[in-house]
């Protein structure tokens, strides 16, 4: 069994203005996005180029350099490393999206999510948040950005959500047809995968949010209790709200 994976389009298939998710948000100061690609065309809909870019992919995921370096800087911040330690007893049971959500939330990845919410509030240019599908590792942070600066939870969902409609395509330019993964053809390997690392379902994010939520302090007490500064979150603010 495979899956039919269409023509790789020549842009980025994920990206917005993470300010189209809330009237209370400024335009131009936060961008999302699928990972970039040298020769990509430009967008046009939004603030290009941006001058910082966050690159939440693993080291080894992407070209040795990053089709942005000539115009901004990039910091690689990779999420997914403390998370991807658990991935032998994460095989033994079904698997669950949410629960890898939640297990960015602590350790190395919380760290590297901490810098990112720094990186954005310390910018006075558009920064463009990305990993490879701009939807898990990406999806994680900008949920914690908007939760901070008091952004409604049934916005965030739906920002997170309008990637779901994305990942066909976004599964073109991340794995063409005709490659191959670990030697198997990448049709039958993405077969292979759980199904919700191909969508967007809203309960991955809302388990991000309530976990926030719940903690001693809600979100701005996990930012703190992971080495974040109060300073931080109200420079957040004054860059992203109205």
């Amino acid at each position: 069994m495979s899956v039919e994976i269409p023509a790789a389009p020549p842009h980025l298939v994920n990206l917005r203005d993470v300010a189209t998710a809330s009237e209370s948000l400024r335009p131009g100061v936060l961008l999302r996005s699928d990972a970039p690609h040298a020769g990509d065309e430009a967008p046009r809909d939004v603030a290009w180029p941006p001058r910082t870019v966050l690159d939440l992919r693993d080291v080894g995921e992407g070209a040795a350099a990053h089709p942005l370096a000539d115009v901004a800087q990039v910091l690689t911040l990779p999420v997914l490393d403390g998370a991807t330690r658990n991935a032998e007893a994460r095989d033994a049971v079904p698997f669950d999206l949410a629960r890898l959500y939640l297990e960015l939330l602590d350790g190395v990845g919380a760290q590297h999510l901490v810098d990112g919410v720094r990186a954005v509030a310390a910018d006075d240019a558009p920064v463009l948040v990305h990993c490879t599908a701009g939807k898990d590792r990406t999806g994680v942070l900008v949920a914690i950005v908007l939760a901070l600066v008091g952004v409604d939870r049934a916005e965030i969902v739906a920002d997170y959500v309008r990637t779901d409609p994305n990942m066909v395509q976004v599964v073109a330019r991340a794995w063409p047809a005709g490659s191959t993964t670990a030697g198997r053809p990448t049709e039958h390997v993405l077969a292979a995968l759980p199904p919700e690392l191909l969508t967007a379902p809203p309960h991955a994010i809302e388990a991000v949010l309530d976990h926030l939520a719940a903690q001693d302090g809600g979100v701005a007490g996990w930012f703190a209790a992971h080495g974040g500064d109060p300073d931080v979150v109200s420079a957040l603010r004054e860059r992203l709200l109205r």
